[in-house]
């Protein structure tokens, strides 16, 4: 590939080199993983419901031989499974993409609210209103209890990589914070191990 300067350009090139999935069309880049770029996806038939993809949803991608990132990202989050505050991983993919490369895919859960970093920016430096603050931190608080509990370490966690998710109920919709990004995690034992440091 031929690295261009303008950035935007870089990541239209990786675009059009990655490709459509087999159930999916690649969209646009939504935002700037600390891995990857983050493209939105979408069902080529969203009204046929013999799939459990959602209609909308985001793909990091990467050519197989550049994917050992990606590909422990989705390790980790297959543990997580279900699990309400960590964002949700659908599956993985291979394909080949253009100029015959086989690319890698991940398929991840879209927040089309966006992430606390997005929520910050928008209230214009008053930032959140207290109430939202506490049900988000608590969100936050029980996913990382969760990714600890199983043994890792979330090593990216900051705004951007918190995303917000609606759930319809009974009484409303609910605004739920999801933690996300797993790309530079680590084993708490790897830390450890680590001149005895643990990160938490």
């Amino acid at each position: 590939m031929v690295l261009i300067k303008r950035k935007h350009e870089e990541l239209e090139i990786k675009k059009s080199v990655y490709g459509d999935g087999k159930l999916w069309f690649k969209g646009p880049i939504i935002e700037k993983s600390s891995t990857r770029p983050v493209y939105l996806a979408t069902l080529k038939k969203p009204k046929w419901r013999l799939t459990h993809l959602p209609i909308l949803m985001v793909v990091k991608s990467a050519k197989v031989s550049d994917s050992v990132v990606l590909q422990r990202e989705a390790m980790v989050l297959s543990n997580f499974h279900a699990r309400p505050y960590i964002y949700h991983c659908f599956g993985e993919e291979i394909m080949t993409g253009d100029c015959n490369r086989i690319i890698y895919n991940i398929l991840l859960e879209y927040g089309p609210n966006g992430t606390i970093a997005d929520l910050i920016k928008k209230s214009g430096g008053r930032g959140l209103p207290k109430s939202d603050v506490r049900c988000y931190t608590r969100h936050i608080l029980e996913g990382l209890d969760c990714v600890h509990s199983s043994g890792y370490v979330h090593r990216a966690l900051k705004p951007e990589n918190i995303i917000i998710v609606s759930i319809s109920t009974s009484t409303g919709t609910k605004y739920v914070a999801k933690v996300g990004d797993f790309g530079l995690q680590n084993r708490k034992a790897d830390e450890e191990n680590d001149d005895n440091v643990k990160i938490l």
